[in-house]
């Protein structure tokens, strides 16, 4: 299934809401992503209601960083 030109609504909702710039980009946000769901307890309940993070395709928003840079 795609959502807006992506694989899923989590990994296209990654891409919209902190728009990566770079490879190192989406390695820092894949880290906060999984800091903030895993270990805050405030939001602990939001975020998983809100999105599964284990659907995110890290590697295709990896490929996509890498064919703006080709352009």
């Amino acid at each position: 299934m795609s959502y807006n030109g992506w694989r899923n609504r989590e990994t296209w909702l990654v891409n919209i809401w902190f728009n990566p710039e770079t490879k190192s980009d989406i390695d820092y946000i894949k880290d906060y992503i999984e800091e903030e769901y895993y270990e805050n307890e405030t939001f602990k309940g939001f975020w998983q209601d809100m999105m599964d993070i284990n659907c995110i395709d890290w590697d295709r928003l990896r490929e996509a960083q890498e064919e703006d840079e080709e352009e």
